[in-house]
């Protein structure tokens, strides 16, 4: 619920918010809206103080405090109601999250982070203007999602946490920089590779300097593992928890690599995109790994990412340098990237191993009839689509035709991108 009747001054001139999801709207508060053309979940507007003018009034059956609002055609609003009427007609909503990606992950850390400290250390579960205002100036990119989210993980977390006396902060603050920076020493992994947890609570007296001087990855992973277990060290991975409750499981490595998964990793389908910019292949359990080109709009590395379908978040990403080791080690194939597309040498090559894929698996995408077809896109492609082309075709013959068993390479792909490998360190995921 956005508490912003009354409080238009507090949340600043054009401070965005949205009509709720239908499912959370009276249908009498439903209708009015949509007399005015407006939909639920979908329509956004932001908040104007003193307007000159109003275009429409619509009114609540009962109360006399006023909010006035624009939409996204310039009109102004005056809402007339209750302020508790108003205030649940709406979320809090931003706009920005495709050009701040780091800023918003930064704020819907924190929010988790500043909900699990008021619980734990306060005993007080923190209302969304208490966020609000420990926002700041980063007010206006918050989310009515982000704290519902929050609020889900914390009654999730409560199932493993029931004391206090916690310091909190996200990855690579002052207590777990220099762990990361051992970590990294000692695994030669990345620090999301080691450990993905985004927030750290850490018992204020405990002693970190065995594991910032562990020698080797498995003695830093061990001191970890017990920290956890004795909950003097709590990592966790968040992810956005869309549905009605959280979920939540130990990643334990080192006792999670020779279990059985619960999983039926055999091979579903692939589907090719015709601009060879990515591909998805998919199990029968629903894991899949995306393989495709990102970071910028000409680049030619390709990166590797573990998901559900139909799940609200990613897994993670799949370990590249490790990944590149597994083909090369137990495959013996030599993956293509960066510059390998500009070799025109490649070209055929990359062609001869498509017709391959084809013969194995006709159905390769649902846009590319056949390898026909998938040669003539190619030979019609701009300079960048036929390097791209040349790099992705190595990474899905690397999937489909190079390993010797297919249930076997995707286990080891779901391992990687949940960061469960010798070399890495448990944490506790809420999702």
């Amino acid at each position: 619920m956005a508490s912003v009747t009354n409080n238009s001054k507090k949340y600043g001139e054009g401070h965005n918010i949205v009509l709720k999801d239908p499912g959370k709207l009276s249908s009498p508060v439903k209708l009015m809206f949509e007399n005015f053309k407006y939909a639920a979940g979908k329509s956004v507007f932001s908040i104007t103080i003193n307007p000159k003018k109003v275009n429409n009034i619509i009114e609540y059956p009962k109360g006399k405090d006023i909010l006035f609002v624009k939409d996204d055609k310039g009109k102004i609003i005056q809402l007339v109601g209750s302020s508790s009427a108003i205030n649940s007609t709406f979320n809090h909503f931003t706009a920005n999250a495709k050009s701040n990606t780091n800023l918003l992950t930064e704020i819907k850390e924190d929010v988790s982070m500043w909900m699990f400290q008021g619980n734990f250390e306060k005993n007080r579960l923190l209302s969304e203007d208490d966020i609000v205002n420990m926002l700041g100036k980063r007010k206006d990119y918050y989310d009515t999602t982000y704290y519902q989210s929050a609020l889900k993980q914390l009654q999730e977390l409560k199932k493993y946490i029931n004391s206090r006396g916690y310091s909190y902060e996200r990855q690579g603050g002052k207590l777990t920089k220099p762990l990361y920076a051992q970590a990294r020493r000692v695994t030669k992994k990345a620090s999301d590779n080691w450990n993905p947890a985004d927030v750290w609570m850490i018992k204020s007296k405990f002693n970190l300097d065995p594991l910032y001087k562990a020698l080797s990855a498995k003695l830093l992973n061990g001191l970890l593992a017990e920290a956890y277990y004795n909950k003097d060290i709590i990592p966790i991975s968040l992810k956005n928890v869309t549905t009605l409750k959280a979920s939540s499981s130990v990643i334990d490595p080192q006792r999670m690599l020779n279990m059985k998964l619960d999983l039926d990793l055999s091979f579903s389908k692939v589907d090719l995109s015709e601009t060879y910019a990515n591909f998805i292949v998919q199990t029968k359990s629903g894991f899949a790994v995306r393989v495709g080109f990102k970071a910028s709009a000409t680049t030619l590395n390709v990166s590797l990412e573990g998901r559900m379908i139909s799940a609200g978040y990613q897994l993670g990403a799949v370990d590249a340098k490790d990944y590149t080791k597994e083909i090369e080690q137990n495959y013996s194939y030599a993956l293509r990237g960066g510059v390998a597309g500009g070799n025109e040498i490649y070209l055929d090559v990359a062609k001869k191993e498509l017709k391959e894929i084809f013969m194995k698996y006709p159905r390769v995408s649902n846009t590319i009839e056949n390898y026909d077809h998938a040669v003539q896109l190619v030979d019609a492609a701009d300079e960048l689509t036929r390097k791209r082309f040349v790099n992705i075709v190595s990474y899905l013959y690397s999937i489909l035709i190079k390993p010797t068993k297919f249930e076997t390479h995707m286990k080891f792909c779901y391992f990687s991108a949940k960061k469960i490998t010798g070399l890495s360190g448990l944490y506790l995921i809420l999702q």
